[in-house]
């Protein structure tokens, strides 16, 4: 269900965000529809970097779910603000959109990493390639759903608003898409904080007994 909300976020700017720029006005600029899909490739720049921070953190820390929900939590604000302060100039939108990509397109390839890594480790799937594989393609179904329904709900929703508010409903959906796709990964943040605290008792632990073996020594 994360990927689902992931993908449905995703997709929706991958294919609708050219048509937003379009309709709004931009330091009181409107923007012809080449010039719109021209200024909607910065929220895949951002992507772009999302990404790569994202995985280069995962591995740091040995965190998926952690990092994707700190970003996806990170990103529902980012909607906030560049709905209602984009407009304001040309750099802001640049600015703001960067950001938002940076946020809510990063996590999207680790969430399939985390949710596949736990299903590893799983009873149920241990060593039974062909229930992995299904499980797998369940997940990437679920997905690819979140991906159809994105744009269908933006045509649907934009019909209901005129002017420069047609967006305001699909910009709602996509926050609530951001927080439930967290709200999905939270049990697999909640173990991995618990490995992390059982890292750093061993760790402080072992420092101690260090300090000790060192003062021991010092007497003899």
């Amino acid at each position: 269900m994360a990927l689902f909300f992931t993908k449905l976020v995703c997709y929706t700017f991958l294919f609708c965000l050219p048509d937003f720029v379009n309709s709004i006005q931009i330091g009181g600029e409107h923007y012809d529809a080449q010039k719109s899909a021209d200024i909607a490739t910065f929220y895949d720049v951002g992507g772009i970097l999302g990404s790569i921070l994202c995985g280069f953190l995962a591995d740091r820390t040995s965190s998926n779910a952690l990092i994707c929900i700190i970003f996806q939590i990170t990103s529902i604000p980012m909607l906030f603000v560049y709905y209602h302060y984009g407009t304001i100039s040309m750099t802001a939108q640049l600015s703001i959109m960067f950001v938002l990509g940076f946020f809510s397109n990063g996590p999207y390839a680790l969430i399939t990493t985390a949710v596949s890594a736990d299903l590893g480790t799983s009873e149920h799937v241990r060593g039974n390639s062909q229930a992995l594989a299904t499980v797998s393609a369940i997940i990437d179904g679920a997905g690819s759903v979140g991906a159809t329904i994105g744009p269908y709900l933006t045509s649907v929703l934009t019909n209901k608003r005129s002017g420069n508010n047609e967006y305001e409903y699909v910009f709602y959906v996509l926050e609530a898409s951001a927080f439930c796709s967290g709200l999905c990964l939270i049990r697999l943040v909640v173990k991995e904080i618990n490995v992390l605290r059982n890292r750093s008792e061993e760790a402080i632990k072992d420092h101690k007994t260090l300090i000790a073996y060192s003062q021991i020594r010092d007497v003899i």
